[in-house]
């Protein structure tokens, strides 16, 4: 006989992936933390569009780091933002694999999305750490080079950089394993700022046999490409 948490479980996968097809393309307005809406509005939150659509000269400083550890597996957010002349804000959100154990039937206060929600971390940065991070973008040419041409695989490892600086926004990718990647220095600066106590999911060759356990690709979860566009500009692929 199926349990009541099984019937809740095989009820919010089969719903979660109907809405996730229909509101893959909803954007994202920022300060909500609810997990499903997060998810209906990833690609709009991770090609960072309500950053561009605010840049212009009369906006402070902005900056969000993704790093896609495999999607299914981990992905970390960094959104960084000027809250005082001399202070930011730094919002980090940790979310991995569900723990479908974690659920809560407390009839009273139930939080049937608990599975989804990340780990979050809120921290203080001053100005001169900014710049510090701001130059460690430009060492590895952030400002000044093509984002890559080729396309980035959910199954992959990579950061997405979106800044916005004096009302120009620019976006890059950096993906494993490219020199680049492994090069870039802002990685080690944000997980000294980072207190979720997760470690970061490090980088291995993957394959859809390997991650999914099957090549079948209706069986493949969250299957999804990255690609910059002629305008420089973040777009995506939803596979499955």
């Amino acid at each position: 006989m199926v349990s009541m948490q099984q019937s809740l479980l095989w009820f919010f996968r089969v719903s979660m992936g109907l809405v996730v097809i229909i509101l893959s393309s909803c954007s994202y307005q920022g300060g909500s933390e609810q997990p499903a809406i997060r998810k209906f509005t990833w690609f709009s939150y991770i090609a960072a569009e309500d950053i561009r659509t605010r840049c212009d000269y009369s906006a402070d400083s902005q900056y969000r780091f993704v790093y896609n550890g495999v999607y299914n597996e981990q992905v970390r957010t960094y959104d960084i933002f000027q809250v005082e002349k001399d202070r930011y804000k730094i919002k980090i959100n940790v979310t991995e694999e569900a723990d479908f154990s974690s659920i809560s039937l407390n009839l009273d206060d139930p939080d049937l999305f608990q599975p989804w929600r990340p780990k979050s971390s809120v921290t203080n940065v001053s100005t001169k750490d900014v710049d510090i991070l701001q130059k460690t973008l430009r060492n590895i040419g952030f400002f000044d080079s093509p984002p890559p041409s080729k396309n980035l695989s959910s199954i992959n490892f990579y950061w997405i950089v979106s800044v916005c600086i004096d009302g120009k926004f620019s976006q890059n990718a950096y993906f494993w394993p490219d020199d680049k990647f492994k090069k870039a220095q802002f990685p080690k600066l944000l997980s000294i700022w980072d207190f979720t106590d997760i470690p970061i999911n490090p980088p291995r060759e993957t394959t859809n046999f390997r991650i999914y356990g099957t090549t079948e690709t209706r069986n493949f979860r969250n299957h999804f490409n990255l690609k910059f566009g002629s305008n420089g500009l973040l777009s995506h692929n939803l596979l499955k």
